[in-house]
């Protein structure tokens, strides 16, 4: 879990099965907008503490404090609110697409209250309260850091901010993560050398990794091209791709990465893409339809690179984040959301908004930030964090608690009953498989020691966050 005091703004919630985790810009003709009260406020990142509440949180965080890179921005002044109104400090705010119909994605903590009814025949058992936690993916977080000469102060405040506003909070989670670092090491003003406890500082020579925890692929990564580097170099020379600088990675970084993990990228650069890669070029022009064509062009082909990594069409399994060059919102504090228009203004010091990189993370399920903010990067980290370890909630999944001990639990006989905000309570009978599922809205099935709702009674609690879901254990189910 995040540190207490790590605040949150908002939260959104949302609960969807893998097979429903599509890229938002591909289907939005077919797709509707989901969201859930906008109201609802946390203190803390990940859980909401009611027990009677099944929440997955999709926390929307902060950003901000602008300055300067050395770069010349080729913006052209443009209007618009750039999804989030105006800022002082930002060049321009350009202009907005509007990214088409949205989803949400199945994320965060969950509670289960099994009622304080009183005992009896086949009645719930009395002041028995069950609180089932999803089950929890490891996560592979990649970093991919633009070493280009107008970068220097946002890799400085990398190097000040990943290891206690990142790492710290990954360390107090219960998600087993590791760092993969795609940029160039050493001691030079625009490589990135990272300290204990994450790296080992040991920046004249190559890169140390620390095993299960940090990796770093010493690479240089200019202005253009990091969705080029990222394929040629994760295979490494024997893959047919770039070297690290030192040879010792021949296999590229896949090596580095585990099956079963979920990918999360996160993209540091001040500029937009403009590349080649397997014969596909990649330019998104600062602007919002190419920006939108490189997006489901590099999808495709990353998810054709590895799909053991990175997942198939119809089940991704990788975010991505983007620290990029487009402009503050309003309120400084506040990052793009998926919910929000790619953009295509600069912040202050921004040479490209990054349209390319921004319609990524909306069709992932990503957040979006002005990557000018660096002295707030603190801000900036703790947010992305947050949102990994909600990622790796795998949605719909519930442990059952173990039984008292000396008994046994008899699974058949447990029921879900599902009360919408002002609504009448409806049970959800359990059906053998997810197969047996159909399209039925009222459905769930226990596998492995996990209850597991049918996806259609996921999108049915998805659409009301304000609804209960009790899990009941009759007293007869015990023995």
């Amino acid at each position: 879990m995040p540190e207490k005091g790590v605040e949150v703004a908002s939260v959104r919630t949302a609960i969807a099965t893998g097979e429903h985790d599509y890229l938002l810009w591909r289907l939005s003709d077919s797709v509707g907008l989901k969201e859930a009260n906008p109201d609802t406020q946390v203190g803390g990142v990940m859980k909401k503490q009611s027990t009677y509440y099944i929440t997955l949180i999709s926390a929307l965080m902060m950003a901000g404090g602008l300055s300067y890179a050395c770069s010349t921005s080729n913006d052209t002044d443009e209007t618009g609110d750039g999804g989030g109104g105006s800022s002082s400090t930002g060049t321009s705010n350009g202009t907005a697409g509007d990214g088409g119909s949205s989803s949400t994605s199945g994320v965060g903590g969950m509670n289960f209250d099994a009622g304080n009814q009183d005992s009896g025949a086949g009645g719930a058992c009395a002041d028995v309260v069950v609180e089932g936690n999803p089950t929890t993916k490891p996560s592979d977080i990649i970093f991919v850091i633009d070493n280009s000469c107008s970068m220097n102060e946002e890799i400085n405040s990398v190097e000040q901010n990943i290891n206690v506003n990142f790492a710290q909070i990954m360390g107090t989670s219960s998600v087993d993560y590791r760092i993969i670092m795609v940029t160039d090491h050493g001691t030079g003003t625009y490589d990135v050398c990272i300290g204990p406890p994450l790296g080992t500082g040991n920046c004249g020579a190559a890169p140390d990794e620390v095993a299960n925890q940090f990796y770093h692929y010493d690479i240089n990564v200019q202005s253009h091209d990091s969705l080029c580097i990222i394929p040629d170099t994760l295979y490494g020379t024997n893959g047919g791709g770039e070297a690290d600088e030192w040879g010792t990675y021949p296999n590229g970084w896949v090596d580095f990465m585990r099956t079963e993990a979920v990918k999360v990228f996160v993209e540091i650069t001040d500029d937009g893409i403009s590349c080649t890669w397997g014969g596909t070029n990649f330019n998104d022009s600062d602007q919002i339809a190419p920006g939108q064509t490189v997006a489901v062009d590099w999808d495709q082909m990353i998810l054709g690179e590895s799909p053991v990594h990175f997942g198939t069409q119809a089940n991704r399994n990788y975010m991505f984040y983007s620290i990029v060059g487009l402009p503050p919102k309003s309120n400084p504090l506040e990052p793009y959301t998926e919910f929000e228009p790619v953009v295509t203004g600069t912040c202050q010091g921004g040479v490209g908004p990054g349209t390319g990189y921004q319609w990524l993370s909306k069709g992932t399920h990503g957040l979006r930030f002005p990557v000018c903010s660096y002295q707030s990067y603190d801000s900036v980290f703790q947010d992305i964090a947050a949102g990994v370890i909600v990622g790796t909630q795998v949605p719909c999944e519930i442990e059952i608690p173990e039984p008292p001990p000396g008994k046994e639990y008899n699974y058949d006989m447990v029921t879900l009953l599902w009360t919408p905000g002002g609504g009448s309570t409806e049970e959800f009978s359990q059906v053998p498989s997810l197969a047996a599922c159909g399209t039925d809205d009222d459905k769930f099935y226990i596998e492995d020691n996990l209850i597991k709702l049918c996806p259609a009674a996921c999108d049915k609690i998805e659409a009301d966050m304000d609804g209960t879901l009790q899990v009941k254990i009759p007293c007869d189910a015990i023995s």
